[in-house]
């Protein structure tokens, strides 16, 4: 069983639309995933939901089949919310960009996670949205070739924690202020009252030079962060 304090992030890159997996789906879930228009973004959104099915059910000792999730959103309730694992006390998270689909989970503590691909972007534009005031102050100290690269640093930082209070991005990013793009993570003050820096915990994750990712948790203590490759996992869903 996965303790209070632990985190388990899982790494995948989109799994093959296999009649197992898609079968995993209930049928909300599978209504947006043929509503997906691009095949990449359906096989995206598949991955995440078989994994989060196959790691619950591993530590709820029950089939992945039997893994009942609901994502409805707490402000609309549509079903584009954080996802939940029906009767059970395990936190996850999911991301995806670029090759990589990632999975965090936890137990009775509230979790986040992001990774994003260095892609082309107005970073300046983004940050002056995104940034607060003190951070966008250190941002523009930061050399024009290490721009990109800080900002998505602080990007995937700051929608871990936004994830991990279960509102998302409905939480305006402006309202964090972190530590610097290379310090250790961590959230200096907040004028978001979903989000306590007292106890907010980071952990930079590592998926290679084209990738920034982030873990996030809300505890009394630091956790411990596992990571898993989770190859063999999708091959035994199908």
């Amino acid at each position: 069983m996965i303790g209070p304090m632990r985190c388990d992030v899982w790494w995948a890159h989109p799994a093959a639309a296999t009649p197992a997996l898609v079968g995993l789906l209930d049928e909300i879930e599978q209504g947006r995933y043929t509503g997906y228009r691009r095949e990449i973004d359906q096989l995206r959104f598949l991955t995440g939901r078989a994994l989060i099915r196959g790691v619950a059910a591993s530590a709820l000792g029950v089939p992945a089949s039997s893994v009942a999730l609901d994502a409805s959103c707490f402000d609309c309730g549509k079903p584009h919310g954080k996802p939940r694992v029906v009767g059970s006390t395990l936190e996850v998270s999911v991301s995806h960009s670029g090759e990589w689909v990632v999975l965090a989970v936890a137990s009775d503590t509230p979790v986040g996670v992001d990774v994003e691909e260095l892609r082309a972007a107005e970073v300046d534009d983004l940050a002056g949205v995104a940034f607060s005031t003190a951070e966008q102050a250190s941002f523009s100290a930061v050399p024009a070739a290490d721009r990109r690269g800080a900002f998505f640093t602080y990007w995937s930082r700051k929608e871990a924690v936004l994830k991990a209070t279960g509102k998302g991005m409905s939480v305006p990013m402006s309202k964090l202020t972190l530590s610097a793009h290379d310090a250790a993570p961590a959230v200096l003050s907040s004028e978001a009252p979903e989000v306590d820096a007292a106890t907010a915990r980071m952990a930079d994750l590592n998926v290679g030079p084209d990738y920034r990712a982030c873990v996030a948790a809300f505890a009394p203590t630091p956790l411990t962060i596992t990571e898993h490759d989770a190859t063999e996992l999708l091959k035994a869903l199908g």
